[in-house]
């Protein structure tokens, strides 16, 4: 249920498709480290007395002559230790050391090899994570006509090392590390990376929709600025179904015992907040209202609620169907969420019916293009096109396992602030007369095949 407290609902997501490009840079990193104790406690010694008699310095520590000389031996060596006859005293480098560090532990630094598979995003040339990379087909895709070179890609590096330490090696310490030196970097081979948004519905006074990055929260300014004019410019090219008299006369036909008129105010927007506030005081408990989308994440656990406990038929061979017809716009389902609403009602099957199945079909308006509909074709397994004047665009209509069915239609809340409303139930009187009122079954059945493909027999 909508917590009527709130002033602020989600309405809709969105998934970003951020073009970038992999660079293969080979390298050098050095850190500092801490000497051997035994190593440390001596500079520390000579850094004190300036110069000590190698005997002396070995009954302080009470070390066996042989034992003192192998590790003077070694600091020598490494030019650490200056030996004038018995003497002994702090080289200059080594007092450096000690200036490097917070002046009371020696550190030494130490390099090594560095071979990284780096990603940067083709709008702000910012690093990204490398892990799951791919390009969703029916997300939103940002086009960019930027490029990055092997010249470009060597200094993005270098400036956001320990930003690649962080994001790509999950380094939780990136600072103890410095660049050493960059040897090589080859360019590599394209890929996008997901970044979701959401529309965010305020009704503080006049209501207002404003959409949302959910980026990570240590991004910084410019980054967030650039990714979200290029989301909005995105967005704005997209649309999404207008409020109709027909819809809406579909939705009040399939829920006849709501007093519609009453929600509609006399400028003709839709008192969003009265209905929401009537519908949760009546305590429905085989009918729940939805605002927004249903894939959202709220409408989703509702939805897949009602499932658990709703009643279907379990005579036959434990296979189910969820036809889906999908209102107008492109602005519908851009979204990871709708593959998450069809899996959370697949766990639900499962987990009532061992062995259960339920397959999924989208039905698209006849406006909606091939090509914008066939993007859904890895989300659900038949994709099929409604014959022309048979669903109003602005109606959404889910039957699941003919147990529960959702029905929502966009309303007016303002001359340009429209969001769909609706409901979803497992009352089963109301479940049949929706089914029949919409014609799904029909139209799953009859409607053009988009995908997959039939197969052509052979003559």
């Amino acid at each position: 249920m909508t917590e009527i407290g709130s002033d602020t609902f989600e309405t809709n997501t969105f998934g970003f498709n951020l073009p970038c490009r992999q660079f293969v840079i080979a390298a050098e990193r050095t850190k500092e480290r801490r000497l051997p104790m035994v190593d440390e406690f001596i500079l520390k010694t000579l850094l004190v007395v300036e110069s000590i008699s190698a005997a002396r310095l070995a009954r302080f520590f009470g070390f066996e002559g042989r034992d003192l000389g192998i590790s003077i031996s070694d600091l020598q060596s490494r030019g650490l230790v200056s030996v004038d006859g018995d003497n002994l005293s702090l080289h200059p480098s080594a007092k450096e050391m000690f200036r490097t560090s917070d002046e009371s532990a020696p550190t030494i630094t130490v390099a090594e090899p560095l071979h990284a598979d780096v990603w940067f995003d083709l709008v702000t040339k910012h690093m990204v994570s490398g892990r799951g990379l791919r390009h969703v087909p029916h997300l939103i895709s940002i086009p960019t006509k930027q490029t990055l070179n092997e010249s470009e890609a060597r200094t993005a590096f270098h400036d956001n090392f320990r930003d690649y330490l962080r994001i790509a090696r999950n380094d939780k310490n990136p600072s103890q590390w410095s660049l050493y030196s960059i040897l090589d970097v080859h360019a590599g081979r394209y890929s996008s990376v997901q970044i979701a948004g959401s529309e965010m519905l305020s009704l503080q006074g006049a209501p207002k929709l404003e959409c949302r990055l959910q980026l990570e929260s240590d991004d910084r300014k410019l980054r967030v600025r650039q990714l979200t004019e290029a989301m909005t410019v995105q967005l704005g090219s997209r649309d999404q179904a207008a409020p109709s008299q027909v819809a809406f006369g579909e939705l009040t036909r399939m829920f006849s015992h709501v007093d519609w008129k009453r929600w509609m105010k006399p400028d003709g927007n839709f008192d969003l907040m009265g209905w929401l506030e009537h519908e949760t005081r009546s305590g429905a408990e085989h009918t729940v209202p939805l605002l927004g989308y249903p894939y959202v994440e709220r409408n989703r656990k509702e939805i897949a609620s009602l499932l658990e406990i709703a009643r279907f038929d379990t005579s036959g061979d434990d296979r189910w169907q969820v036809c889906w017809l999908r209102p107008g716009g492109s602005r519908w389902g851009a979204s990871e969420d709708v593959p998450l609403t069809l899996e959370a009602l697949r766990g639900v099957v499962r987990s009532r019916v061992k062995g259960g199945m339920l397959s999924s079909i989208l039905v698209s308006p006849s406006s909606i293009f091939d090509k914008e509909a066939i993007a859904f074709s890895r989300v659900f397994e038949r994709g099929c096109r409604a014959p022309a004047g048979k669903s109003p665009l602005a109606l959404e209509v889910i039957v699941i396992a003919d147990a529960v069915a959702v029905v929502s239609t966009m309303v007016a809340l303002s001359p340009t602030v429209h969001v769909p409303v609706g409901y979803a139930t497992m009352e089963e009187a109301l479940v049949k007369r929706i089914v029949d009122l919409s014609g799904m079954a029909g139209l799953a059945r009859d409607g053009a095949r988009q995908w997959p493909q039939v197969e052509k027999r052979a003559a």
